[in-house]
């Protein structure tokens, strides 16, 4: 089964960090990254994986850079672990016309294959690429029968002088947050009280 990777390249210059993973410690990786996906497929790409990296790249001061780190950074982890990996550059202009979000679109799921694995990453480029991921995901969970395996966010807090504090740098599993939108989806209920009431029942499980 092919996974895809979904990795979104920073606009700006950015430094490794050690991101800690509290609530899944399963996917913590001991390393420094410049990029949250790669500590998460440091902890779960195995040797003679076929996964195709789909590198989301927005136009920016250091994207380029960027995206030249992002595949040295993951080849270095790689080299230990023994993946078949391939890569592929989707890029688009820093403009959030309805022509540009739609192009976005369609650049991702021309990517996707059937019963593929999907990881994604939303930490870099503009506000309305996190959506614009969500949607994708749905198009290829429903039409490519897809396994969405795990979507991550890297969070890390900055100084006053706009430095990154490097021992705030944070990893997140935002994955139920995507199976929390699916269900809303599927829910029926005969109005806003008794679905409300439903949700709950389901997070209290």
């Amino acid at each position: 089964m092919k996974k895809i990777v979904l990795a979104t390249i920073p606009m700006q210059s950015i430094k490794a960090q050690h991101y800690v993973c509290e609530e899944n410690k399963a996917i913590e990786y001991d390393g420094k990254v410049r990029f949250p996906i790669n500590a998460l497929l440091a902890k779960t790409l195995q040797k003679g994986d076929e996964v195709k990296v789909v590198r989301i790249i927005t136009e920016g001061d250091a994207s380029a850079e960027n995206a030249v780190f992002q595949k040295e950074e993951l080849d270095g982890i790689n080299a230990v672990i023994g993946a078949q990996i391939e890569y592929v550059e989707l890029f688009s202009s820093f403009k959030e016309t309805s022509d540009v979000v739609e192009a976005r679109f369609k650049q991702i799921v021309d990517t996707f294959e059937e019963k593929c694995t999907i990881f994604a990453d939303m930490t870099y480029g503009p506000k309305t690429l996190t959506p614009v991921l969500f949607f994708t995901l749905n198009f290829a969970e429903k039409f490519f029968n897809a396994d969405i395996s795990h979507i991550v966010y890297g969070k890390i807090r900055f100084n006053k002088d706009k430095t990154a504090n490097e021992d705030t740098a944070e990893l997140f599993d935002v994955t139920p947050l995507y199976y929390l939108n699916s269900l809303s989806s599927v829910m029926s209920a005969p109005d806003g009280k008794t679905a409300v009431k439903r949700l709950e029942q389901f997070l209290a499980l």
